[in-house]
């Protein structure tokens, strides 16, 4: 099984748009979301149930009894837009916030086979999913960390900002400096305690603060493409620790 973050977005730019759910990748064949297969979403207080079905039914029997139950149906489709290419699965309509879901709800996604549960990331946790980034000289899978956001503004990690980055294992932590420190210190420091110096960047489009990390030691300190990280943050600092299921319900059973 996998575990993936997702958000509720907007179905469109009206005011009247629905909630909106959309997963992609092309993942979602290994767990048997194939192109064209019938997809049931069922609510319940806190969860939505993504369901597959794709042999032996009576359409008008599920269609029915899937209204029945406060859910829709819909199929996985192969996107053909330049930004968006491969399987994805869209859910719209009322079914989301029957869940207690609303725009702009972080979800965490457990996945199995013919299955996908979804819940509410609720608090201060925030959850980042291990990204992959293609080396142009070696043609290699590499792991990557995006973060983003302007909340980053408000634990000092604004645009400019150098930042040390410590790997250890299941545990990676950022640290950010003050703009007045000299350079030539910060360079020394890391390289003595072998950590890695990069720099906030600003996230195209727009003027959120964007922390951009790759490289082999995020794959020495245990995670892989697609591993998801729990963000704890407090000033100056980011420390990301490996997803701990267990805290949001979900059982490796």
């Amino acid at each position: 099984m996998s575990y993936y973050t997702l958000s509720v977005q907007h179905s469109g730019w009206a005011s009247s748009s629905h909630p909106r759910i959309r997963i992609i990748g092309d993942w979602l064949a290994d767990i048997g979301f194939v192109s064209g297969v019938l997809v049931q979403a069922l609510p319940s207080p806190g969860e939505l149930t993504f369901t597959v079905y794709d042999k032996n039914i009576n359409y008008s029997d599920l269609y029915n009894e899937t209204r029945a139950k406060g859910g829709t149906l819909n199929r996985v489709y192969i996107a053909n837009s330049l930004s968006e290419k491969g399987l994805t699965f869209v859910t719209t309509g009322k079914h989301i916030g029957k869940c207690g879901f609303e725009f702009g709800d972080i979800l965490v996604a457990k996945c199995d086979f013919g299955s996908i549960k979804v819940r509410k990331v609720s608090g201060d946790v925030r959850l980042v999913n291990v990204a992959r980034k293609v080396d142009e000289r070696t043609g290699k899978v590499m792991p990557k960390i995006y973060i983003f956001g302007e909340w980053l503004n408000a634990i000092g990690f604004t645009p400019d900002t150098l930042v040390t980055v410590a790997a250890d294992v299941g545990l990676i932590t950022f640290v950010a400096y003050d703009k007045e420190i000299i350079y030539s210190d910060i360079v020394k420091f890391a390289r003595k305690n072998k950590m890695r110096l990069i720099q906030v960047g600003i996230r195209q489009g727009t003027t959120f603060p964007l922390i951009n990390a790759t490289g082999v030691y995020i794959k020495d300190s245990g995670f892989e493409v697609g591993d998801i990280f729990a963000v704890h943050c407090e000033y100056g600092i980011i420390r990301l620790q490996r997803f701990d299921p267990l805290r949001f319900g979900f059982t490796d059973t």
